[in-house]
């Protein structure tokens, strides 16, 4: 069998082997042993086709000639039988013609297909047509037709295939059709009325009178039921003809962008319809009984009508795969009226009045429904309804005015990928904490009017792509991501959270925000208003601080005592910076913002007994290097750990610890700095070491900062009370000068002025110390203790409660 398919293939290539001599025409074969394509292109004259072509096949070969983009004034002068060859296909477009002499095409009577499109011809060459009385397909198309006389197609009839559209045509004589046609193709033209053209086309299965000025149809369709194809959308038709109850073969009905108000009842006997195109008219109403026979719908579209309820029509429907009934007046709809559809694929119920949705009463798992489009509507609440859609992938809620999302609302959804809900009125996402869609890549969110994101993504294991653009967050947790890692067809990446147009795009402590973000292969995208420089903020801001100043968090463990109270010892900018150079340190301009940018835990540590803060305190102030090593005169072993998390660097005017940090609840602070007695001397100092203690709630911070150790509360009862930790052994310093925080304040305002970004609530982080990937922290023991080694290991910031949510300066230092 294949050595046959291969000699017959081999025959026909020799019928077109190297042919030198009718250049520069071409010559193709295909599969036929005995058919070829001519094709004569962009040549002078006629004169010169015929003499190329002539006896250069034989009279057996059945040819398809074609001609275009040539020059054929000259084409009375010759004829086609002087090629002698056996011509089948003719076609001969885009050669300017305006006329069609007879001459030329006597003889072509073994023509089946004739194509003279695309020339400027005004009127139906009849004359030509005399001599090719076996055509079945006329081709007459973009030309200048005014007019289908009754007798320009009487030598054709045989003909089933007319195609005409895209001419001038306004007239149509009754009876200038030839019966035999199968299908008529009257578009793009002006036809205003079919004028019983139509009547004797009994054998008609496919006719196109598309964008005419079709006003009425009744009475112009034969009274047969062979019509398969009706195209009769873009003209005015107010009401479809009575006579269309019988055309039970109908299988696709294009009537959009008509005038029609109502089916009238003309499609319920319509079993083969297959696709109906009606959107675009005036429909109001759908019957109950609508379409009661069409059983095969796959593709049906009612969109941009008046419709206000689908009233169980679709019901019938057992193949309908897309419903399309977006731009209606829809004001209610209920589950039910998809029961039963198994097929159903895409429902597009967008740009309503929806302001109810009513759930099915049976289960849904088993309607195969994928997209759902629910957009622009005025839904406020989905009240589970849409609970069970097991194969829905595709959600759009966008545009509603949806305030929360209940419990239950997205349940049973696991294939869900992307949900849209942009453009609604949420203030949180909390619900989606416990909701499980294990199968979620993109969450759409933006225009909303959510303030602060939590632990919203713990249901979404492998979302992607985050959009809360354009809302009011201002706090971000650290446990956001903890339990979501992006898998893209199970390849692992990066989840992207777009932030664009939030507060929390102004807060330079977002810059600390990335990078715990980055560690859990999620990165922060959007650009900020309030930076000069038009890049992601995400990589402005480590542009922006340079400098490298660790921050350290030490665990102090100071024995089981139960009023032990958490202590947390960090570095912050030494007096290095106070010089005349600190502006170049500094961002520009931002708006302050009141609201915390990271939520985290409290450091699991406990405080040591207020003596030992007492013997800390002299042993510390009395130099730069005693200073630094203060953590180590504790005998207890201590681990030092950065933490994520940005502490201000110093402004030109001096701060003490109240100044530096604030916590939720007011906290009690002692500060232990170095007592440099000249410019030089502060520039020589280095890191400054705060010891955090847990705030007496009746002391404000600015008043216990002021007072001795010994005179805040609760320190008499830690002084009296037995020491639960182990005896410690004190490096013996020389004598040490104490100096109070004021003093100092005192002695560095009178050296450093003060600058214009003193009233900024923010200094950058001057640190990018590297991040490990870390796993999901512990909530009783954030700090991992590593007492065998000096590495240094990342804390994640993780908790709600009881955590520092504000790193601020105030504008003016408190008062002596």
């Amino acid at each position: 069998m294949t050595s046959f398919v291969y000699a017959v293939f081999s025959i026909a290539s020799l019928q077109c082997s190297v042919r030198p001599e009718i250049s520069p025409c071409t010559c193709q074969s295909v599969d036929s042993p005995n058919y070829v394509n001519l094709e004569c292109e962009k040549l002078e004259s006629f004169h010169t086709i015929v003499d190329v072509l002539a006896n250069k096949f034989q009279p057996h070969v059945e040819i398809d000639l074609k001609i275009t983009h040539s020059q054929l004034e000259d084409l009375e002068m010759r004829s086609f039988t002087d090629m002698n060859l056996n011509v089948v296909k003719l076609r001969m477009q885009w050669n300017g013609l305006r006329s069609l002499p007879e001459l030329p095409f006597r003889g072509l009577s073994n023509v089946k297909y004739l194509s003279v499109g695309d020339n400027e011809l005004e009127e139906i060459p009849k004359h030509v047509l005399n001599h090719m009385p076996i055509l079945q397909t006329v081709d007459i198309a973009r030309c200048h037709i005014r007019s289908v006389q009754q007798d320009d197609l009487k030598g054709i009839q045989m003909v089933t295939n007319l195609i005409l559209p895209s001419n001038n045509i306004t007239r149509l004589d009754r009876g200038a059709f030839p019966p035999s046609l199968k299908t008529l193709h009257l578009g793009r033209n002006q036809i205003e009325a079919l004028n019983g053209s139509l009547h004797d086309l009994v054998k008609l299965e496919s006719l196109f009178i598309n964008a005419n000025s079709i006003s009425d149809l009744e009475g112009e369709f034969p009274d047969t039921n062979t019509l398969k194809l009706l195209m009769a959308h873009n003209n005015r038709l107010e009401r479809l003809p009575s006579n269309m109850r019988g055309m039970d073969q109908l299988e696709i009905m294009h009537l959009h962008f008509n005038r029609l108000r109502s089916f009238d009842g003309v499609l319920k006997g319509a079993e083969f319809l297959n696709e109906l195109m009606a959107h675009n008219n005036e429909l109001e109403y759908l019957a109950h009984d609508e379409f009661q026979a069409c059983r095969r719908l796959e593709h049906l579209n009612l969109a941009v009508n008046h419709i206000r309820s689908t009233n169980g029509s679709l019901l019938p429907m057992a193949k309908l795969a897309i419903a399309n009934f977006s731009f209606n007046e829809i004001e209610e709809f209920s589950m039910e009226e998809l029961r039963g559809l198994r097929s159903l694929k895409i429902l597009d119920l967008s740009n309503n009045r929806i302001k109810r949705l009513r759930p099915s009463l049976e289960h849904m798992h088993d309607l195969p429904l994928v997209d759902l489009r629910l957009d622009h509507n005025r839904i406020i609440t989905l009240d589970a309804a849409l609970a069970g859609l097991s194969h829905l992938r595709i959600l759009g809620l966008s545009y509603n005015r949806m305030e929360f999302i209940l419990p239950g609302d997205f349940d049973g959804m696991d294939r869900l990928e992307i949900l849209d809900m942009t453009g609604n009125e949420l203030v949180e996402l909390k619900e989606l904490e416990t909701s499980n869609l294990p199968s979620l890549k993109i969450l759409k969110v933006a225009y909303n009017n959510i303030t602060k994101l939590d632990r919203d993504f713990y249901g979404l294991p492998v979302l992607c792509q985050v959009n809360l653009t354009n809302n009011q967050i201002s706090t971000i947790s650290s446990e956001l991501v903890s339990r979501t890692r992006c898998k893209n067809h199970n390849v692992p990446g990066k989840l992207e959270i777009h932030l664009d147009d939030n507060p929390i795009m102004c807060d330079v402590r977002l810059n600390e925000l990335c990078r715990l973000m980055m560690a859990q292969d999620a990165r922060i995208r959007g650009r900020s208003q309030c930076f000069e420089n038009d890049q992601e903020v995400c990589t402005v801001l480590p542009m922006l601080y340079k400098i490298e100043l660790p921050l350290l968090i030490a665990k102090l463990k100071t024995g089981e005592a139960e009023d032990a109270k958490p202590v947390m010892q960090v570095l912050v900018p030494s007096p290095l910076l106070l010089n005349n150079n600190a502006d170049e340190l500094l961002p520009p301009i931002i708006a302050t913002l009141s609201q915390p940018l990271i939520i985290a835990p409290p450091v699991a540590t406990t405080t040591p007994s207020a003596d030992v803060l007492v013997n800390k305190v002299d042993a510390d102030v009395e130099d730069n290097a005693t200073t630094t090593t203060a953590s180590t005169t504790m005998k207890s072993t201590t681990t030092i750990t950065p933490v994520t998390s940005t502490i201000p660097a110093a402004t030109k005017a001096p701060i003490i610890a109240a100044e530096i940090l604030t916590t939720t609840p007011p906290t009690t602070t002692t500060t232990i700095t170095p007592t440099p007695t000249t410019i030089s001397e502060l520039n020589e100092t280095l890191p400054v070491v705060l010891d955090i203690e847990e705030p007496n709630p009746n002391v404000t911070p600015s008043e216990d900062s002021r007072r001795p150790i010994a005179d805040r509360p609760n320190a008499t009862a830690s002084i009296n009370e037995p020491s639960r930790i182990e005896e410690q052994t004190l490096l013996e310093p020389p004598p040490p000068v104490v100096t109070t925080a004021e003093e100092q304040h005192d002695r560095v305002a009178d050296t450093v002025a003060k600058t214009e970004y003193e009233t900024i609530e923010y200094i950058p982080n001057l640190v990018q110390p590297a991040i490990a990937a870390p796993t999901p922290p512990s909530k009783t023991n954030l700090l991992e203790e590593d007492s065998q080694s000096n590495s240094v290991h990342e804390a994640m910031l993780s908790d709600l409660e009881h955590a520092a949510q504000s790193l601020q300066i105030p504008e003016e230092p408190p008062e002596e």
